[in-house]
């Protein structure tokens, strides 16, 4: 059950002993994970350099192939945006607090339960302030700048974000329990490892690898729902299924992804199997597609995060080009918002998750990061309310603050 994994967590918490708590809270079969706490985290990699993509892909692979050769039960993999820089010659900034690229962990104590259920909440939750790092003037000016490049044709879409910050509490179980009661998702994750607490709301799978099949889920479009009568909440949904500029904006994404799969997967294997499927979350709706492919000959999990790391929903298309924009652009690196967290069996299955709306907490700085994607026909006042809907589920549990 999910209550006593929850206890687990909270006793690993309390232990100060590094764990991480993966979450399917509403248990859908295809879009989420199996609900499981790894305790006793021993760290196996931190790669911070890389001479080659493939170099990258060798030093994850070599470290998960001896740790699994010990008994280990499971890997954690945690990537910061700024790996891009290892993968593929993405450009990015220096590492937010000197946060590790590439983190890799390894379990023999591994704690399963159903998914779904109901993740004990506190009586109370703790609240804080979180105040934008960035005004809307900056965020105008922002978006016009990724307008003139899309009318350049340098880019069709980039992912514009920033961070809303404050000083780090002591821990984010009593937030992440009172969030994830309030606003189920299939890939929360609570994770405490040294240096770096996250509690993360994510509903994004970045990918899956089953077998040989690896299956990419891109959410792009989205409509706040907070507050929203349930005939509010069906006509912002049918608007969004409709919206001709979050399908263009979706759809872009999708290319990139089957472009990035089509580097790793057999010819002809790739295909698009849901387009525009509108999601319903408590505090949003979201516009998602799913893209599957089969992996070629001689190609592997590893192969595969090199091949689609930074997730394209989070940078734009196309993403190189999107990424150097960006850089020049946000105010600070992101850190592992942006980036994904993964799950890894002694199979070579995996499940990785795209970190968006989470709490990160490192070196006495809180951080909670939104955006979104600016196309052609963007507005500077529809990017900054889209932006600001991604941090209403917080509302009940923290102030905040505009620049």
């Amino acid at each position: 059950m999910t209550e006593a994994l929850a206890l687990e967590a909270q006793a690993a918490c309390a232990a100060e002993e590094p764990f991480a708590a993966l979450v399917s809270a509403i248990g859908h079969v295809d879009r989420g994970r199996r609900s499981l706490l790894a305790r006793e985290l021993r760290a196996e990699l931190s790669l911070d350099a890389a001479a080659t993509p493939a170099e990258a892909s060798a030093a994850l692979r070599e470290a998960a192939a001896a740790a699994f050769a010990r008994g280990a039960s499971g890997l954690l993999v945690l990537v910061a945006h700024e790996a891009a820089s290892l993968f593929d010659r993405v450009p990015t900034q220096s590492s937010w607090l000197g946060l590790p690229r590439v983190q890799l962990f390894s379990t023999t104590r591994v704690v399963e339960a159903a998914a779904g259920g109901r993740w004990p909440a506190p009586q109370t939750a703790p609240r804080w302030t979180l105040r934008s790092m960035v005004d809307a003037a900056w965020h105008a000016e922002a978006v016009a700048s990724i307008r003139r490049a899309i009318s350049a044709g340098d880019i069709y879409q980039a992912c514009l974000t920033f961070p809303l910050q404050a000083p780090a509490p002591p821990h984010l179980g009593d937030v992440f329990a009172a969030l994830i009661a309030s606003h189920p998702v299939d890939h929360a994750a609570w994770c405490r490892v040294p240096g770096l607490e996250i509690a993360s709301l994510s509903p994004e799978r970045f990918f899956s690898l089953r077998g040989r099949t690896l299956t990419a889920r891109p959410m792009k479009g989205t409509r706040g729902l907070v507050g929203a009568s349930d005939q509010q909440r069906l006509a912002a949904m049918r608007e969004l299924s409709e919206s001709p500029k979050d399908r263009a904006e979706n759809v872009m994404i999708v290319d990139l992804l089957r472009n990035d799969l089509g580097r790793i997967c057999a010819p002809g294997s790739v295909r698009v199997e849901g387009l525009w499927e509108v999601e319903e979350y408590r505090s949003v709706a979201q516009m998602t597609s799913t893209v599957r492919g089969e992996l070629a000959a001689g190609r592997d999990l590893w192969d595969a995060l090199a091949a689609l790391f930074p997730p394209g929903s989070m940078t734009g298309a196309p993403k190189i080009a999107a990424c150097g924009v960006l850089e020049a652009l946000e105010v600070m690196p992101r850190g592992l918002y942006g980036g994904a967290i993964g799950w890894v069996e002694p199979n070579g299955d995996a499940e990785f998750s795209v970190v968006i709306r989470t709490l990160q907490s490192r070196a006495g700085h809180l951080r909670w990061d939104i955006g979104g994607g600016i196309v052609s026909d963007s507005t500077s006042a529809g990017e900054w309310a889209e932006a600001w809907a991604k941090a209403a589920l917080l509302e009940p549990f923290v102030e905040l603050q505009h620049a």
